[in-house]
């Protein structure tokens, strides 16, 4: 090879390739040295090393005695061999009760790969990151996983984050979501909720859940309802005053933002109180078409479906039943809150006083 033609191409930081394998077979055969090869390949002297000697191999002359010598071949092949031994496959062929432990987690489970990830740590003392656990179920590495098992990923699409003009229907007096505080917006503050309804087919028998977001916690309360009307929602939202007594509701429900569904427009209802004449909560109302404005109740919702999925009749699934979906969520760690469940969170913000 003429050295005086001879361009550097630096590809430090990336593999040998065959094709640079030959080159480097055919310049050892002509005698180069490595510094030269080093420089034509664009590698360090010490990546030229250890490729030759990877890739050395005994062969014998006409009179059968035996000289070493450089197969672009056999350093390709030790190369692909070891290749296949890394990553993924490397950490679960280590580490076999990896993929029921995952299986078990989303299938059963019904957790997400987050906190998958979280529990290995103590359940199998491992450290598995959430992107590796989901290279693997798109590997098919997990055995009767998919991505439909998953609708965190079925789920998560772009959306347009740009206002829809409609109809006003808003009653006088009305609270825009415009008109919170920023210790609301910021999620600073304990004791403000989201509300929204779960419907199922419209041809069956009308039934609905209440869900309830508490905005700083995630903590989720739900009230199934036999039908999707002003009335029920007050109905169900009087049920939890009275569970909880006058002051504690005014406490814990400090405000509530809703959407502009027509079972929602009972501001007035909706605020006042069954012991009194007086405020239990203030109504805040979200943007038509912004759902991003009640974010929690929106992944929430989700989880829901995980259980009760899309047009199926809610009036066909029992209160016990409704009661361990809540269970379900409330005991489901979150990462966002630290990895804490929405329950113990909601306990503590509890037990200070807030």
């Amino acid at each position: 090879m003429d050295r005086g033609n001879s361009t550097k191409v630096d590809r430090r930081g990336k593999h040998l390739n065959m094709d640079e394998r030959i080159i480097l077979e055919r310049l050892l055969n002509n005698g180069e040295s490595i510094k030269y090869i080093s420089s034509v390949l664009g590698r360090s002297e010490r990546t030229i090393r250890r490729e030759v000697l990877r890739g050395t191999v005994k062969r014998k002359k006409s009179d059968l005695s035996e000289y070493t010598t450089y197969c672009a071949d056999k350093g390709q092949i030790i190369y692909d061999e070891r290749a296949k031994k890394r990553g993924k496959k490397k950490v679960l062929e280590k580490h076999p009760e990896i993929k029921p432990y995952i299986a078990k987690k989303i299938k059963k489970e019904k957790m997400a790969p987050d906190i998958i990830a979280y529990t290995m740590e103590s359940d199998l003392g491992m450290k598995v990151c959430t992107k590796t656990i989901y290279n693997y179920i798109d590997a098919k590495e997990i055995p009767g996983v998919h991505n439909a098992d998953l609708l965190e990923k079925i789920y998560r699409k772009k959306r347009s984050k740009k206002a829809v003009l409609r109809k006003d229907r808003r009653c006088p007096g009305r609270k825009s979501i415009e008109e919170r505080s920023d210790k609301i917006n910021n999620r600073e503050e304990f004791g403000h909720w989201e509300i929204d309804l779960v419907v199922g087919k419209r041809k069956g028998s009308g039934a609905a859940l209440l869900t309830l977001i508490e905005r700083k916690t995630r903590y989720l309360i739900i009230e199934k309802l036999k039908d999707q009307t002003q009335q029920s929602v007050v109905k169900a939202l009087n049920k939890i005053e009275r569970r909880l007594g006058a002051s504690n509701f005014r406490k814990q429900f400090k405000s509530i933002t809703a959407d502009n569904g027509s079972e929602f427009l009972d501001t007035a209802s909706l605020e006042k109180s069954i012991y009194g004449s007086e405020k239990r909560t203030t109504i805040f109302y979200a943007h038509p078409y912004a759902s991003w404005e009640r974010g929690s109740n929106e992944n929430t919702n989700k989880m829901i479906r995980r259980f009760i999925p899309k047009g199926d009749d809610i009036g066909n699934y029992s209160k016990k039943y409704i009661k361990k979906i809540c269970e379900f969520i409330a005991n489901y760690p979150r990462k966002i809150i630290d990895y804490l469940t929405p329950r113990e969170y909601y306990e503590f913000m509890l037990s200070c006083g807030i």
